[in-house]
């Protein structure tokens, strides 16, 4: 798949969350939060920065308070929005509020560089932990976001999701569902693809997949129509 322009602003705003793989502690924590008490921004955002990226889920809710009151650095939604969701994702509930409204505040195009980048971590690890369900889960919702994406891009995108649920979490049903949506999005080896998976399903299988990917389709049209219209 050609890299999408979403990935080189997404990889800005992930900058701050890949300074360090060493192990997080409480202590490196407080000293964080201390800094932001002193109003030491700089020493603050590095910390929490660094933890947010080893995975520390509270040190992730820490800095997305941070960019969304704009406490210490400028406020930015994205960043606030990521680090929020990547500590709601690691099972830190109490920033799922905060997050939300968050979520109101970025356009279509910011939310999709998100949802790429989330499933990019899901697969690579870090952040969170390596998880190809929720990979699929957001790299699902990042093909079907119906920003600007050329069919090719889109259609490769849906075919790397059916590759992850053959490969990595072996379900050929739900693979088949987005070779599918490959093929329907224009990616022509994506057919082959669908067919191979067909000789492990059953009938009922191969029409459950199929009403699957034409109800993602339309899904995707309906929100296509929406941004057309100016209603997303």
């Amino acid at each position: 798949m050609k890299k999408s322009r979403l990935s080189t602003s997404i990889s800005i705003l992930l900058l701050g969350l890949s300074l360090s793989i060493s192990s997080p502690s409480s202590a490196d924590l407080n000293s964080a939060k201390h800094a932001i008490t002193k109003g030491n921004g700089e020493l603050a955002m590095m910390e929490m920065s660094r933890l947010a990226g080893e995975g520390n889920s509270e040190a992730q809710y820490e800095l997305g308070k941070l960019y969304a009151e704009g406490r210490l650095t400028d406020p930015d939604p994205s960043r606030a929005m990521l680090a929020l969701t990547l500590a709601v994702e690691n099972g830190y509930h109490h920033a799922e509020q905060l997050r939300k409204e968050q979520q109101k505040k970025i356009n279509l195009i910011q939310l999709a560089a998100l949802q790429e980048q989330l499933g990019i971590l899901f697969q690579d690890g870090g952040a969170v932990a390596i998880d190809p369900a929720r990979a699929t889960d957001w790299l699902g919702k990042r093909t079907l976001n119906p920003v600007p994406f050329t069919n090719e891009e889109r259609g490769e995108m849906a075919r790397k999701i059916g590759k992850i649920f053959e490969e990595k979490i072996f379900s050929f049903t739900a693979a088949h569902t987005w070779y599918t949506l490959a093929e329907a999005f224009g990616t022509e080896r994506a057919a082959k693809d669908r067919k191979r998976m067909e000789l492990f399903l059953q009938d009922q299988s191969i029409s459950q997949s199929r009403n699957d990917a034409i109800s993602k389709y339309k899904s995707y049209l309906k929100s296509r129509k929406k941004m057309v219209d100016g209603k997303l």
